[in-house]
């Protein structure tokens, strides 16, 4: 119970790491239907609720009995989480051409943005919303539908009540209309408008859960995804390479996420010790300098 209690005070002091600095949260968690949400910062996970404040590199995933979850974040952007949905807010290690928002790894959001800039995802990424948009990423397929406003994507430009679809790592195309199968288990409340709530947890954020450690199978997606997300997870997670059954894991999958070889294996990349190269000349001489019987005594030395 006790070690239970330092966790949770740890967790809460990690939250408020931001506030501390005098630094402003990217954003805070405002709505959860339908159970906690699982944050996971740094290398540990937490339970976040509502008024749980969110930072950069948090990934956040909402679990499959989520009906809705909302961040806000401080530029007035809203992102409504569907069920099973995955994403990494405000991710450093993407390339500044990609330089994004949030990158979207699976699932259902909603965004509303005046001018957001930058969603990346595994299928294509949105360089700009502004209005209301959709995105799906299941598989290797996607759907971006322009509720309301304009998105532009890598080659298109989407307006009011246009999609564009990608299926199976093909091309995307742009549709008039989004297809009905890419629309089923849309989420039901990304049809109701939902005021801001921010306010109400400005002066009082929640703390998230107690700390824990994930499995390697909470973050197998995140470690063989894009490479430069690749790389940036392992500073992050090394740590957890320590746990057996989390090493047992790295090493399985190593040819999906060849940038943990070093951190597994750094006997590997030690330096050799430099041995003196002596040529065999130089052997010869010495062998043969040793082997060469003692000089004769003068004779005088020999009588008695």
């Amino acid at each position: 119970m006790r070690l239970r209690r330092l966790l949770h005070a740890a967790a809460t002091l990690v939250a408020l790491l931001p506030a501390l600095a005098g630094a402003a949260p990217l954003g805070v968690v405002t709505i959860v239907d339908g159970g906690a949400l699982a944050l996971l910062r740094g290398s540990q996970r937490l339970a976040a609720g509502e008024g749980v404040a969110l930072q950069a590199d948090d990934i956040v995933r909402s679990g499959s009995g989520t009906r809705l979850a909302r961040l806000e974040l401080a530029d007035d952007t809203t992102l409504d989480l569907g069920p099973e949905t995955e994403l990494l807010l405000r991710p450093q290690a993407l390339p500044g051409p990609r330089a994004a928002l949030l990158y979207l790894l699976r699932g259902w959001l909603k965004v509303g943005a005046a001018e957001a800039t930058g969603i990346a995802t595994p299928q294509g990424d949105l360089a700009r919303v502004a209005g209301h948009a959709v995105v799906r990423v299941t598989g290797r397929s996607m759907l971006v539908f322009a509720e309301a406003g304009r998105v532009e994507l890598e080659r298109d430009t989407l307006r009011d009540g246009d999609a564009w679809v990608r299926r199976d790592g093909g091309t995307g195309s742009v549709y008039k209309r989004p297809p009905a199968d890419l629309l089923e288990g849309l989420p039901r409340g990304f049809t109701d408008p939902l005021p801001r709530r921010s306010a109400r947890f400005a002066a009082s954020p929640a703390a998230p859960g107690p700390a824990e450690e994930p499995a390697y199978a909470e973050l197998a997606a995140w470690l063989n995804g894009e490479p430069p997300l690749r790389a940036a997870f392992v500073p992050r997670f090394a740590a957890r390479a320590r746990d057996p059954a989390f090493r047992r894991a790295l090493v399985a999958e190593l040819r999906s996420h060849p940038e943990w070889d070093r951190t597994l294996f750094p006997e590997k990349y030690r330096p050799r010790p430099v041995v003196a190269a002596v040529s065999v000349s130089t052997v010869a001489v010495a062998v043969a300098r040793r082997a060469e019987p003692a000089a004769s005594q003068p004779a005088a030395d020999l009588k008695e």
